[in-house]
């Protein structure tokens, strides 16, 4: 189904399809990042913090409640993998941010 949907507005486009396959991953790979780092940047207010390490020092301290400080740093650590993974496949498909 999603190939006839691609053939046909390929097709009504007159764009060729790799071209629609293309800008469409770029469009997705931009989304990823900013979403993830408008997330990041939620985190950062939250904490009142600079970084994924000076909350997890905060934590350790005991000036931050365990909960939900540590629940926010491991997704804040994912969500700087993510950003990673997305820079690493922007860049391989040189698509500069």
């Amino acid at each position: 189904m999603a190939k006839s949907l691609l053939s046909e507005l390929s097709k009504e486009l007159e764009i060729p399809e790799k071209r629609i396959l293309d800008e469409s991953i770029h469009v997705f790979l931009e989304k990823e990042l900013r979403d993830a780092s408008a997330e990041i940047l939620k985190i950062k207010a939250q904490f009142n913090i600079s970084s994924a390490k000076e909350l997890k020092g905060r934590i350790e301290k005991g000036e931050l409640e365990e909960h939900p400080a540590w629940e926010q740093l491991i997704y804040w650590e994912n969500l700087e993998k993510r950003v990673k993974v997305v820079n690493d496949w922007m860049q391989k498909l040189r698509i500069s941010s």
